[in-house]
C-alpha cells in the first residue's frame, strides 16, 4: 500500500514539476492530439496548472451537458409547441395563469384582469379595482400535474412592425404524446368555459389572425330594427349554415359562402346586427381592417379563415381599394363619392384581387361576408352583383315603430308605479309606460333620426322618462345644429381640395 500511495504522489509531483503533459494526465492517450492546446497546459506554477484544469473541467462539462440535454430532449421527453398566432395559444396561456405554478415563478408577465370589476362595490374601497393577474415569462417552469414532471417555456421577442411575438412550448419527461395533448385538452375545456356566452374577435396583425377581445353575446332582442327585417336575415343565415344546405351547394358545384351589404346612415345599427348574429349563431367574428392590407397579406388572411364564421368588413366605401389598369381605368386609381375612377395614394389593395378572395378559387367556404357602407353609391358594381352579395339589407333612420322599442327598451321594469293625483288609486306600469311611449313617439320627426341618436337621448335620462320627454325640443334643435356645422365644414373641406 505504501508503494502505490508513494507511487501516485510521484505522478503527480511529476505532473505538477511539468514532466508529464496536463492534457495527458486527466485523458490518457490524448497526447498526439492535443498538441495545439499544449502551451495553456505548461504553465510555470502549480496554481496556473489547477487553474487550466478546472477551466478544462468546466468547457468540457458544458458540451457535455449539452450533449446529454439533446439525447434527453430527443429520445425521453415529449413537446408540443403553441404558435402565438392561433387560439391554441390563448387556451395554453389562460390555463397556465389559473395554475399554482404561475404564482412562483421568478420570471413573470403581470397584466391587468380584464375579468376584473373596473369599479368598486362601494364607493371609497377599491380592494377589487383592476385586479392583476402574473404568467410565466422569458424562462421555464417545471409542474406536477396528474403524476406527471412538465416544463413550461414561454419567451417574448420583438417581431416585424413593431409587434411583439411571443414563443410557448409545453413539454413532459416521458415518451408517450398522448399526455401533453390530454393537457391541451383541459386547457381547451378551460378555455370554452372562459368564452361561454361570449362573442370572440379576431383581427389581423400582419398576415395573421390573433384573437383580440371576447365580448358578451347580444342577444337579438336588443337589436332595434324592423322586426320583419331582423327574421328574413336571421332565417336566411339559419338556411344557409344547416348541414344540408352545404350538401346541396357542393352537389351542385356552387361555392359555399354567402354574403350580405348592410347599408343605410350612420347610427341605424349595422355593425350591431353583424355581432348579434355571431353571437345567435355561435360563429366567431373576424375584422378585417382594409387600410392596413395590401393583395399579399389578404389573400394570406383569408386562406387562414376557418369554416363557418363571420367575416366583418365595416365601411367598405372608405376601404381603400383601388382599381387595377383595366382599359381605360389606371393602377392607381379608386372611387370618387360620385363613383367615378380617381386618383388614391393611399390603397393597397386591388379591386381584382379583392373580388378574387371574395369568391375565387382561393375563397374559404363556409364564410358569411358582413359589409357595411353608409354610402352605397359610391361602390363598385362588380363589388355588389348578385354571387358576391347575396343580399342587399337598407337600414333606415328611426320610423315610430323603432321610436317605441327603444324608449320601451330602456324604461321596461324600471318605472315604478305612481299616482296622477294625491289620494287617487295608482294606475298600471304597463298603462303609465304607454301614456309616455306615446307622448315620446309623437315628438319625435319620422325618419330624420337614427336610432342611436335616440338612444343617447334616453340613455341620458335612463331614470326619468319625464325628463327625456320633457327634453326633445332642446335636444332636436341642438342636434340639427351639429349638422348643419358639419355640412358647412365638410362644404369648406371640398372647395380646399379642389
Amino acid at each position: 500500500m505504501a508503494s502505490i500511495s508513494n507511487a501516485n504522489l510521484s505522478h503527480v509531483q511529476s505532473l505538477l514539476s511539468g514532466q508529464i503533459p496536463l492534457l495527458d494526465f486527466v485523458f490518457p492517450g490524448l497526447m498526439p492530439t492535443t498538441s495545439t492546446v499544449q502551451p495553456l497546459t505548461d504553465v510555470p506554477t502549480i496554481y496556473g496548472r489547477l487553474l487550466c484544469l478546472c477551466a478544462l473541467f468546466l468547457l468540457f462539462g458544458k458540451y457535455a451537458s449539452e450533449h446529454i440535454g439533446n439525447l434527453l430532449e430527443t429520445y425521453f421527453i415529449s413537446r408540443i409547441e403553441v404558435p402565438y398566432n392561433d387560439e391554441a395559444y390563448d387556451m395554453l396561456i389562460f390555463w397556465v395563469r389559473s395554475q399554482p405554478f404561475a404564482r412562483t415563478a421568478r420570471a413573470s408577465l403581470a397584466m391587468v384582469d380584464p375579468k376584473s370589476p373596473t369599479h368598486s362595490d362601494g364607493f371609497g374601497s377599491y380592494a377589487n379595482k383592476k385586479l392583476l393577474h402574473y404568467s410565466p415569462c422569458n424562462g421555464r417552469c417545471y409542474f406536477w400535474h396528474k403524476r406527471h414532471l412538465f416544463v413550461f417555456e414561454r419567451k417574448r421577442n420583438q417581431g416585424e412592425f413593431g409587434f411583439t411575438r411571443e414563443e410557448a412550448c409545453i413539454s413532459y419527461f416521458g415518451r408517450n404524446p398522448n399526455v401533453l395533448r390530454e393537457l391541451l385538452d383541459e386547457c381547451r375545456q378551460y378555455y370554452l368555459g372562459l368564452v361561454k356566452n361570449k362573442t370572440c374577435v379576431f383581427e389581423h396583425e400582419g398576415n395573421r389572425w390573433k384573437s383580440s377581445k371576447s365580448r358578451n353575446k347580444r342577444n337579438m332582442s336588443t337589436v332595434i330594427i324592423d322586426n320583419k327585417l331582423k327574421e328574413m336575415l336571421l332565417g336566411d343565415v339559419a338556411e344557409f349554415l344547416d348541414p344540408k344546405t352545404r350538401t346541396w351547394y357542393t352537389a351542385r358545384g356552387f361555392p359555399y359562402q354567402r354574403g350580405y351589404l348592410l347599408y343605410g346612415p350612420p347610427g341605424t345599427g349595422k355593425s350591431s346586427l353583424g355581432l348579434s348574429i355571431a353571437g345567435h349563431f355561435d360563429l366567431d367574428v373576424y375584422v378585417l381592417t382594409m387600410s392596413s392590407l395590401n393583395d399579399h397579406s389578404l389573400k394570406t388572411l383569408f386562406a387562414e379563415l376557418p369554416q363557418h364564421c363571420i367575416v366583418l368588413l365595416e365601411d367598405v366605401d372608405a376601404a381603400g381599394v383601388h382599381r387595377t389598369q383595366d382599359g381605360n381605368t389606371d393602377a392607381s386609381q379608386s372611387l370618387g363619392q360620385n363613383g367615378s375612377p380617381q386618383r388614391s395614394t393611399d390603397g393597397k389593395v386591388s379591386l381584382s384581387t379583392f373580388l378574387n378572395v371574395l369568391d375565387g378559387l382561393a375563397s374559404p367556404e363556409g364564410r358569411v361576408l358582413i359589409m357595411t357602407t353608409n354610402h352605397i353609391e359610391r361602390l363598385d358594381p362588380a363589388l355588389v352583383r348578385p354571387g358576391r352579395v347575396d343580399k342587399k339589407i337598407e337600414f333606415q333612420l328611426a320610423d315610430e315603430d323603432m321610436l317605441s322599442q327603444l324608449f320601451f327598451f330602456v324604461y321596461d321594469l324600471q318605472l315604478e308605479a305612481s299616482a296622477i293625483d294625491a289620494g287617487q288609486q295608482k294606475i298600471t306600469r304597463d298603462n303609465e309606460m304607454l301614456v309616455f311611449a306615446e307622448e315620446f313617439v309623437a315628438k319625435i320627426p319620422k325618419r330624420e333620426f337614427s336610432p342611436a341618436e335616440i338612444m343617447s337621448l334616453l340613455l341620458a335620462y335612463k331614470r326619468s322618462p319625464c325628463q327625456a320627454i320633457a327634453s326633445v325640443d332642446a335636444w332636436m334643435e341642438k342636434i340639427r345644429e351639429e349638422r348643419k356645422v358639419m355640412r358647412s365644414n365638410s362644404w369648406m373641406l371640398h372647395d380646399d381640395d379642389n
